[in-house]
């Protein structure tokens, strides 16, 4: 008589239990790469827009001194409607950099196909939920070329729920040791991005140096 080897109940148990455990770590890896790979995704997204709307001051600066205007114009959003050449220099600049004096001032900027940049101020003293709810981003679809373009917008958007993204831009004097230099010459810009993710708020900071000369 020949006895059979085989394996046992206890051991083919085992064997599923380890088979088990390495499969649930596999998962658990990947999905933890996921989320990584999600929150970088957003991190980048919003890291991009802070970058483009310090990019918009610097454009809408140099713009400025080539229209002979001055450095720190906020141009009124409907001033294409008028005549731009007979139109007082008063009556063009909405804002200006510069303008805040106790308070720092808080700038929403966007772009629109069919106006030149425009900002609404946001009083430095809301609290956060208002300040963001006051500056949310919209994403946006439209047709060039037979080309669908994308881009986030300010402005509402009829039909179109607002995205997880909020931005405002905050201008603030340059210190130098105890004094402050002339905020009428060099500003500091930062740009805010903030986003929600799950039950967190995140938030991007660029800064930078903005100069008139």
């Amino acid at each position: 008589m020949k006895s059979k080897s085989g394996f046992t109940f206890i051991e083919v148990i085992i064997a599923i239990t380890v088979f088990a455990i390495g499969v649930l770590a596999v998962l658990r890896l990947i999905t933890q790469n996921l989320v990584t790979l999600d929150i970088t995704q957003m991190r980048t997204n919003a890291t991009f827009l802070a970058k483009e709307w310090i990019e918009l001051v610097y454009n809408m600066r140099d713009s400025n001194i080539s229209k002979w205007l001055p450095w720190d114009c906020v141009l009124v959003p409907d001033l294409l409607t008028g005549d731009r050449w007979t139109v007082d220099v008063e009556k063009v600049c909405a804002w200006y950099f510069s303008s805040w004096s106790q308070n720092n001032q808080l700038f929403q900027i966007s772009f629109d196909p069919n106006w030149y940049t425009y900002s609404l101020p946001v009083d430095a003293g809301k609290n956060f939920a208002e300040l963001r709810s006051g500056n949310r981003l919209y994403y946006t679809t439209w047709d060039a070329w037979w080309h669908q373009i994308f881009r986030y917008s300010s402005r509402p958007v009829e039909g179109i729920d607002p995205t997880v993204f909020s931005r405002y831009i905050l201008f603030t004097g340059v210190s130098e040791w105890t004094n402050i230099l002339p905020r009428d010459s060099i500003l500091k810009v930062e740009s805010h991005v903030l986003y929600n993710k799950w039950t967190k708020t995140w938030e991007v900071v660029l800064e930078s140096f903005i100069w008139n000369y």
